[in-house]
C-alpha cells in the first residue's frame, strides 16, 4: 500500500504545490483509540524536520469525510489555524484524507503556563473564533435541544450524584432559548487542549478536527483549554496552580469582549461548557473520559466557588 500512496502523492506534486525534485520519505503512526482507529503517514521532504503532507487512512469513510469537510471550512476562514485540505477519497480498501503538512511540535502544558505564550494561544482562539463565527440573526433550528437539553438530560441521567442532578435543574432553569438565540453561533473545535496545538518560532496551529462544529457555543474551547492546563496542576480545584488561575480571568474578558459576550453571559456558559464537552465525548462513545468529565461536573455543582474565582472574577 505504501507504494501505492506515494505514488499518488507523487503524481499531485504540481497540482498541490509541492516540490517535483528530491526524495520523498515517511513516518507511520497508527492512531489506536477504544472508540476509533486511523493510520497517519507523514510524508517528509529531502529530509525535512517537518512533514510537507499528511494523510490519515480509516476504513471509516464517514469520519474522514466530516474531518476533511470540517477542515476545509476552517481553513476557508482561518487559513492560519487549520492546514490546507487535498484530498479525500478511496484507496485500496481504506479511505484516505491528505492534507498539507503544518511546521511545529506538540505545544507541551509546561509551556502554556507561560504567561506570553498562553496569552498567544488565547489570542489564537479568539481570532479563530472571530473569523469562523455567524451572525446573531438567524439561530439554528432546534439550537435549545441540541446544546441545552440533550446535553443536561444525558449529564443528569449519567450518574448518581444529586448535585448534578440538581445543579443541571438550576442550568436548565436559568437558561431560556431566547438567551441561547442572542449568542453568536461560533463551532468549537470541541477538543482544544493544548495536545491538539503545535507551535513552530511564535506560531500556532490546531489540528485534529473532526470534532469541529458540534458545539456551536462561545467560551467552550477556551474553557476546554484553560481546564485542561489547570487539571495538569491538580485533579481538583484545591490543587490547581494559584499562579496559572490568577492569569485566567484577565485572559476570559479579553475573549468575552472579542466576541461580544457580557459577564452574565461567561457565568451561563460556564456550567453548559463543561456539559457540552462532556456530551460530546458521550456520543463519540468515550466511556473513560465521560467518566472523568462526570466527576468534573459533579466536583463544579457541588463546590463552583473554586470555578468562579478562576473562571469568572
Amino acid at each position: 500500500m505504501i507504494g501505492i500512496w506515494k505514488g499518488f502523492l507523487l503524481d499531485r506534486l504540481a497540482e498541490w504545490r509541492l516540490p517535483a525534485g528530491g526524495e520523498w520519505n515517511f513516518v507511520l503512526h497508527n492512531n489506536y483509540h477504544p472508540h476509533c482507529n486511523n493510520l497517519n503517514v507523514m510524508w517528509f521532504h529531502n529530509g525535512g524536520a517537518f512533514p510537507r503532507v499528511v494523510a490519515k487512512y480509516s476504513d471509516n469513510p464517514a469520519q474522514l469525510e466530516r474531518e476533511f469537510e470540517n477542515i476545509r471550512r476552517v481553513h476557508e476562514c482561518a487559513p492560519a489555524v487549520a492546514p490546507n485540505p487535498l484530498h479525500f477519497g478511496r484507496q485500496g480498501h481504506l479511505w484516505g484524507l491528505w492534507m498539507e503538512g503544518v511546521p511545529g511540535s506538540v505545544l507541551t502544558t509546561a509551556k502554556c503556563y507561560a504567561p506570553d505564550v498562553l496569552r498567544s494561544v488565547v489570542e489564537l482562539v479568539a481570532s479563530f473564533h472571530s473569523a469562523i463565527r455567524r451572525g446573531r440573526e438567524k439561530p439554528e433550528p432546534g439550537r435549545y435541544q441540541h446544546m441545552v437539553q440533550e446535553p443536561l438530560e444525558a449529564v443528569a441521567q449519567f450518574g448518581p450524584s444529586t448535585a448534578v442532578k440538581a445543579g443541571c435543574a438550576e442550568v436548565a432553569a436559568a437558561i431560556s432559548a431566547q438567551w441561547l438565540n442572542s449568542l453568536p453561533v461560533i463551532p468549537q473545535h470541541g477538543d482544544l487542549y493544548s495536545g491538539n496545538i503545535l507551535s513552530h518560532r511564535d506560531r500556532y496551529y490546531v489540528v485534529d478536527w473532526e470534532g469541529f462544529g458540534g458545539i456551536d457555543l462561545p467560551f467552550c474551547d477556551l474553557l476546554i483549554l484553560l481546564y485542561s492546563l489547570l487539571r495538569d496542576t491538580g485533579k481538583t480545584p484545591t490543587a490547581w496552580d494559584p499562579t496559572l488561575m490568577s492569569q485566567f480571568p484577565s485572559l476570559i474578558r479579553s475573549y468575552a469582549q472579542r466576541l461580544d459576550l457580557t459577564p452574565a453571559d461567561v457565568s451561563r456558559l460556564l456550567p453548559l461548557a463543561l456539559i457540552n464537552w462532556f456530551y460530546a465525548h458521550l456520543k463519540e462513545g468515550r466511556k473513560a473520559f465521560t467518566e472523568d468529565m462526570y466527576r468534573t461536573i459533579q466536583q463544579y455543582f457541588e463546590s463552583p466557588e473554586p470555578w468562579k474565582r478562576a473562571f469568572l472574577s
